[in-house]
């Protein structure tokens, strides 16, 4: 079950650095949906994942793969 969570993690970095950035109309949609999603999955750690909120240049998501980042971590405990 944690790989299916940790793909589906993938996924939302990918969608989040690639069609998110062009959502810039609505800058905290994919942040929204990002959050909704991880929290589903992984509980209340992935609330870190809104840290990329407070970027409103949208730069952070292409660098920083938070909700892959926060699934590896999830492996551990």
């Amino acid at each position: 079950m944690y790989y299916f969570k940790f793909c589906i993690a993938i996924a939302i970095d990918l969608f989040d650095m690639t069609v998110g950035r062009l959502m810039f109309a609505t800058p905290f949609l994919s942040e929204i949906i990002g959050v909704i999603a991880g929290c589903i999955m992984f509980g209340s750690k992935v609330l870190w994942y809104a840290i990329e909120a407070f970027d409103p240049t949208e730069q952070i998501d292409g660098f920083v793969p938070m909700a892959t980042l926060i699934a590896l971590k999830s492996a551990e405990d």
